[in-house]
């Protein structure tokens, strides 16, 4: 025991340098080779956690009772996901990833469009910091660092950009993009099959039909994947950034769009809780209790919270939030909001 100790801290601590090696790669400003590295040392991170945490959970790694062969990547991750370890959309996502790498090493790799290696990148760098801290927290300093890396241009989400190659792919004679879905098509295939497909078995899948994304298991990740987009913000002196998801319209040809609002926080909620309680003429415990039974925090029609390093967390209140209350009362004029 005192043995496999040893080796799944010591392979946990290499992975956690070959994964900030690859978020150095990433990076880069110049490099022909980048993104092929990149995916080939998250590979070598991944496999290398995935057997740290399967011996440490008392589990094989070896191909031979001798003990001298270990298994390949997309292997040890299946192994964490039979144990429930790893979700059928993150398994899904390293497949891709490993998928892309085998390639990379063994042929000439397809040009990869930023918005799928921002998507791969992003979240195998997520769940890989997940996994350090729930199994390995000594090294939690050393994933939780703040990588920074700059973009200036507009840039699709993974779906939309995959959606559109997919589109194109019978309409146009493009070997690079068809490879590419492969790829992504094959690595999503691998937890069901234990196999990577050939191309002739991935483009069968959708010979003879009109539509190819709905025949692929990659349109199911694409439905079940949350999405990421690097979205840069500036803005003059006290101004504050707020991200607000919602859910958006089917109509949109976009699955994440940004939306620059600029506005003055003052003027859109001019009213603290003490200033509406006076507009009512309650006391500031009523009227705060009523909010929160009415539900108007996290609302923006009626709320927006001011953050502040000093002060924590301010509360204010748009003019809609105040005739709302007031209609509320005006309906049920002996409301108690304590019962």
């Amino acid at each position: 025991m005192e043995k496999n100790l040893r080796e799944y801290t010591k392979l946990a601590k290499t992975s956690t340098q070959i994964m900030l090696a690859a978020i150095d790669n990433f990076n880069r400003v110049f490099s022909d080779y980048k993104n092929q590295t990149t995916f080939i040392l998250i590979t070598n991170a991944w496999e290398l956690i995935s057997k740290a945490i399967l011996l440490k959970k008392r589990k094989n790694i070896y191909r031979d009772k001798a003990k001298k062969i270990t298994i390949a990547a997309e292997e040890a991750t299946l192994k964490l996901y039979n144990e429930k370890i790893l979700t059928e959309n993150q398994i899904d996502l390293l497949n891709q990833i490993f998928s892309i790498r085998n390639h990379c090493v063994h042929n000439i790799c397809p040009e990869i469009p930023i918005e799928i290696t921002h998507h791969l990148f992003f979240f195998s760098c997520k769940f890989y910091k997940d996994l350090i801290i729930k199994f390995f927290p000594k090294y939690k300093k050393i994933v939780e660092t703040n990588f920074i890396s700059i973009s200036f241009s507009e840039t699709l989400t993974y779906a939309d950009k995959v959606k559109n190659i997919v589109s194109k792919l019978k309409t146009v004679k493009n070997k690079t993009n068809k490879e590419l879905v492969w790829l992504l098509e094959r690595g999503i295939c691998y937890k069901s099959s234990s196999n990577f497909i050939s191309q002739a078995e991935f483009e069968k899948k959708y010979k003879n039909k009109n539509r190819i994304l709905s025949n692929l298991e990659l349109n199911k990740f694409l439905n079940s994947t949350d999405m990421v987009r690097i979205v840069p913000v500036q803005a003059p002196k006290n101004f504050s950034a707020d991200i607000i998801l919602r859910k958006g319209d089917k109509k949109l040809t976009t699955s994440l769009p940004v939306i620059y609002k600029k506005s003055n926080v003052n003027d859109d909620y001019p009213f603290l809780t003490s200033d509406l309680a006076k507009k009512i003429s309650k006391d500031r415990n009523y009227t705060a209790r009523l909010i929160s039974k009415l539900g108007l925090k996290g609302d923006e029609e009626y709320h927006y919270p001011v953050k502040s390093s000093k002060n924590g967390t301010t509360h204010k209140y748009s003019e809609k939030a105040l005739s709302f209350i007031k209609g509320f009362l005006e309906d049920k004029p002996d409301y108690n909001p304590y019962r």
